[in-house]
This record gives structure tokens, sequence and C-alpha cells, in this order.
């Protein structure tokens, strides 16, 4: 069994610590910067928890599960474990001269620690610097999910633009259009059978061809009307910028 030291307690660190495969792997310790988070955490999971960088202890593997900018902040806290970090933007390349064996193992899937999530059927990216640790990483990544592919740090972060746009910037949409109708007293759940729909078609078919609305027909009155019609001028952008590729895209 391996002994991994967890560097983090959000969202991804979570659900990693609790979906590890208990009988290859057992998280020694869990380092974090919120006392209540970590502490919670490492309980959930039987493990020793520090807030305090310089109790940090060695192990097998490390994984950093926090956010992209603190990495390189925290890599001189270390040890020389092999280390590896779940950023989908972040080169392998930062841990150069700090380790030697190092690598990425990033889940493509939003992450809420309090909304329960199998892991089994999310893809995981790895990267490694050698092979002999790339056959490991594959080994950890395979305890979590069975759905593992190598993917260099470039591919990687073309992958992570493509989660952004089509997870984080789909999930603001919907929180606009909340805001639109609740200001006009519509429940938003009238919404959801159009949303289900929308999302349904792109299992089957290519999202370009199932892009419906006035600006696939490049209905410019209707547009214009929807622009004016919008009282915030972020919107009005949001709205003008968002219709004028769609038209640019199919013409």
């Amino acid at each position: 069994m391996k002994n991994i030291l967890l560097i983090g307690s959000g969202n991804i660190a979570t659900h990693l610590a609790l979906n590890l495969d208990k009988e290859k792997y057992n998280i020694a310790q869990v380092f974090g910067r919120s006392k209540e988070n970590t502490e919670l955490l490492a309980n959930k999971i039987n493990s020793d928890w520090t807030i305090d960088s310089s109790k940090i202890e060695k192990a097998d593997i490390t994984i950093i599960a926090i956010n992209d900018d603190s990495i390189k902040n925290i890599l001189t806290s270390l040890p020389n474990n092999a280390t590896v970090h779940t950023s989908g933007c972040t080169s392998i390349d930062v841990f150069k001269g700090y380790f030697e064996d190092y690598g990425v193992l990033y889940p493509l899937q939003t992450f809420n620690k309090d909304v329960d999530l199998n892991l089994k059927k999310v893809p995981f990216f790895i990267e490694a610097n050698n092979q002999i640790f790339q056959r490991d990483l594959n080994e950890l990544s395979n305890s979590f999910s069975k759905n593992t592919h190598l993917l260099d740090s470039h591919k990687r972060k073309q992958l992570h633009i493509a989660a952004v746009f089509s997870c984080n910037f789909s999930n603001h949409m919907f929180v606009i259009a909340k805001k639109l109708v609740e200001k006009e007293n519509i429940n938003y759940s009238v919404l959801l059978p159009l949303i289900k729909q929308t999302l349904s078609k792109i299992e089957n078919f290519n999202p370009q061809d199932t892009q419906t609305g006035p600006a696939i027909r490049n209905d410019k009155l209707i547009i214009q009307e929807h622009i004016k019609a919008l009282k915030d001028d972020n919107l009005k952008e949001i709205y003008s910028l968002i219709s004028q590729n769609i038209i640019q895209l199919n013409e």
C-alpha cells in the first residue's frame, strides 16, 4: 500500500480522497490552509492533518489539489516525493528542479464537495516526466476511474479551455437566464425542459448541427429587439458577441 500526501481540502481534494482505492492507497496526511476544512476532510478518511507547512511529512506520492495560482508557492515546502497536480491549465514543467518524479493527474469534471460524485466514469488525463512514473501514475488514475488517457500539457490546456466554455460558461448562462425570468416574476423551472432537451441532443449529434435560435437564422431584427430589451450593458455585449459568433461559424 502506498501512502499519499494530499495538498488541499477543497472540492477536488475531497472527491479524490473519498473515491481513492483504499486497498492500494492510504492518505497519510492532508495539508490545507483552512483548519476547519482540513480537519473535516481528514476526519472523513481517518487521516492525519496539518495546516503548518513545516509539519508536512514524506510519503510515496504527493497530490496537489489546490488552485493554480498557489501551486508554485507550495513547492518549496514539499518533500521530494513523486508529485502530481490536478490542474488542467498548469504545465508539468512547473515541477522542474523540484522533484525527481512528477506529473499531472487531471480529472475532467466539475466538482463540488457537497455534491456526491462517482469518479469511475470521469475521464482522467495524465502526464509524467518519465515512463516508469507514468506507469505508477496510470495505476493511481485507474484507482479512481477506468477512463484514463495520456495527454501533454499543451493539449490539456486546450481541453481545459473547452471545459470552461462547455461547463463554466454554460452554467453562467443559466445564472443569467434565471435572473432575467425571476426579475419578471417568472418561475425559472419553466426553462428546465428546454435546458434538458438542449443537453440531451448533444449526446447524439454534433452541437453545431443542433443550434437553434435567431442567430443561426441570422434574424437581425429579433437580435436587435433582444439587445434593446436588455437593460444591462454587459448583457447586451454578451448577447451581441455570442450571436455574431454563431452567425460567423455558420456562414
